[in-house]
């Protein structure tokens, strides 16, 4: 693993020799922690006075130096660009400050007021902050003044929303298209390439004259020039580097191709699928049944401790290869994350070798820039963008329903998410809490859950609490007109004399009939415990019945703090809801007139109930 290093100034220091003709120690050499990238930052030319470059300098190397969070090059050059533009704000100040002792809060309003306005305005205070909280040389009242700033209001961010299955399969179509392609390509490349150093090809056929070609780029990484330097005549009629490279190498449009499909399979985000090795363990030795591969990936914001993990890319699971295998070899190998890596690796190992490249992801680029290389390694946010420019998909900006989705890698692990809901390198918490919150889908599943749920209890409720109570009132009526009372109630005038008389009272109702119940056959009496009355549609509760019922429903709140919850919830919730239901019927008076009435009998009665020995009878 790579490192980074820098040098610090620091009162009374001597630089080493190799920075003293450097810039006098105003030159910070970093190197990415990869050990992929370097780059110097010269502080000499910032336009403050040299005790505050060397301060500046100082702080640069606190935030990006070996034990620095500081491991990428994009960072450091966030820090340097922060600290550049303090610079150049304190050199319009009046007068300037000649060293870190002399800066006041002034000097900071006065960097704050040169990005009012403007976008990057609370990013920079942010970054500032970061740098400059805990410098040891900054005088306390301008550290007050940076920690009381009031930040800038956060800018409106959409949230990132999966695709629909429609914007899946455009964006997913024309990935499989360029990786297939691609395959086929330089697979047809190194079987030409074969046949050529196997003598399978006539010597004066075109094929052979290709295969010449090929097999001195395959060997150099360079095609047959003459002796001006340019390409022989021969490579310009073949296609020249473009059309020859590209026989034998992904180019970086493929590349983006390959990395969007490994999201789409695995989950993982962009940047850490572009940074996967080549380099890889296979535990089944290649060809057993294990099928995975283990690739170490590494996640930075994770922290440093857990910033280095590895993946498991796995095939398919067993079974499904012979589903699968029926409808064609490519449609396994767009549905295996290892099949896909595999090819990856094979794809690009010409690229790897030549450019010395570590990385899965290698391309050739016949037109490279004035200092770049014609191997490059990975790929990145523009490379994606002119993938998708030249694909025809549009801007986040400028997509609309009628237009191609844009295509947003945020998005793509958002759907790979939201359909798997299996945490993918980070907690279940941070994929309850931070993925599938704010996913559109999993809010409509949820609330289609819940509805459900909720009518599913009420409808429960509605049929356990609806045992008819026979009112005060009601009975009155009875009395003066029983025959019109019965009919009212839906039973013969006989049945309703004996509920009121209470011949037919059970421990905690009245019953119709005890031979003609739901629980046994006709003519049998009722097997059932006496608390099951209230689920009964016999069950009839009348209001001498009060005192005992709401003597029930005491004692059983007294039993709810000494029984487990799911005891509770399965035995005896129900019965104290229904309990509930009946005593709601009554006023408060008739309540209290109820329990000053309720004598020892039915209290005896409850508890012969509640232990279960009226069940034992």
């Amino acid at each position: 693993m790579g490192g980074r290093r820098a040098t610090q100034p620091a009162a009374g220091w001597r630089p080493p020799q190799r920075l003293a003709a450097d810039g006098g120690g105003l030159r910070v050499r970093f190197v990415e922690e990869s050990g992929q990238r370097e780059r110097t930052f010269d502080f000499a030319g910032l336009p403050v006075e040299r005790d505050v470059q060397l301060w500046l300098v100082r702080v640069f190397v606190r935030r990006a130096g070996p034990r620095s969070a500081t491991k990428r090059m994009s960072t450091a050059v966030g820090h340097f660009d922060i600290l550049r533009g303090f610079a150049a704000s304190l050199a319009t100040a009046s007068p300037p400050p000649r060293g870190p002792a002399n800066l006041r809060p002034a000097h900071l309003t006065g960097f704050l007021l040169r990005y009012r306005g403007q976008p990057s305005e609370r990013e920079y205070l942010k970054r500032l902050r970061v740098l400059l909280r805990d410098d040891p040389e900054l005088p306390e009242p301008t550290r007050s003044a940076l920690v009381s700033a009031r930040l800038a209001p956060a800018a409106p961010v959409s949230p990132v929303v999966g695709y629909g299955d429609t914007e899946w399969q455009q964006i997913m179509t024309v990935v499989r298209q360029d990786v297939r392609l691609a395959r086929d390509r330089i697979r047809a490349g190194r079987r030409l390439l074969d046949r050529f150093r196997a003598g399978g090809l006539p010597s004066d056929s075109p094929e052979a004259g290709l295969g010449v070609l090929l097999d001195v780029f395959d060997r150099t990484g360079d095609f047959p020039r003459v002796g001006s330097g340019v390409h022989s005549r021969a490579v310009q009629k073949a296609g020249g580097m473009t059309g020859l490279g590209r026989r034998l190498c992904l180019s970086s449009d493929e590349a983006v191709a390959f990395c969007l499909l490994l999201v789409a399979l695995t989950g993982e985000n962009f940047g850490t699928v572009a940074a996967w090795p080549a380099a890889h363990h296979r535990p089944d030795g290649g060809d057993g049944d294990t099928s995975v591969a283990l690739v170490e990936e590494v996640k930075p914001r994770r922290g440093p401790d857990r910033e280095h993990m590895v993946i498991a890319l796995e095939d398919l699971p067993a079974g499904v290869p012979a589903v699968l295998e029926a409808a064609g070899e490519e449609t396994r190998l767009f549905r295996s994350p290892l099949r896909v890596y595999q090819l990856l690796v094979e794809l690009t190992e010409l690229s790897r070798r030549h450019g010395g490249h570590t990385l899965a992801f290698s391309t050739f680029v016949p037109r490279p820039g004035p200092l770049g290389s014609r191997w490059t390694e990975g790929v990145n946010a523009t490379d994606l963008l002119w993938w998708a420019r030249r694909r025809g998909f549009p801007a986040a900006a400028e997509a609309g329903p009628d237009t191609k989705p844009a295509v947003h890698v945020g998005r793509l692990r958002q759907t790979v998410i939201e359909r798997r809901r299996q945490p993918i390198a980070h907690t279940r918490q941070t994929m309850n809490d931070h993925y599938l919150r704010r996913s559109r889908t999993v809010q409509d599943d949820s609330r289609m859950v819940v509805g459900a749920a909720l009518r599913e209890q009420v409808d429960s409720a509605r049929a356990a609490q609806g045992m008819p109570v026979l009112t005060v009132a009601f009975l009155d009526h009875a009395r003066r007109d029983p025959a019109a009372a019965a009919a009212t109630a839906g039973m013969e005038p006989d049945t309703l004399r004996r509920l009121i008389s209470g011949v037919q009272d059970t421990a905690l109702a009245s019953c119709t009939d005890h031979r003609n119940g739901p629980h046994a056959a006709a003519g049998q009496p009722c097997p059932v415990s006496f608390l099951d009355c209230l689920d009964c549609s016999n069950a009839r509760a009348l209001p001498h019945q009060l005192g005992v019922q709401m003597l029930a429903a005491e004692r059983l709140r007294g039993l709810r703090p000494n029984l487990t919850l799911a005891v509770w919830e399965a035995h005896l919730r129900r019965r104290l809801d229904q309990l509930e239901e009946i005593l709601n019927h009554y006023t408060a008076a008739e309540r209290d007139q109820a329990r000053a009435a309720v004598t020892a009998r039915q209290q005896q009665l409850v508890d012969d109930l509640l232990d279960g020995r009226w069940d034992l009878r």
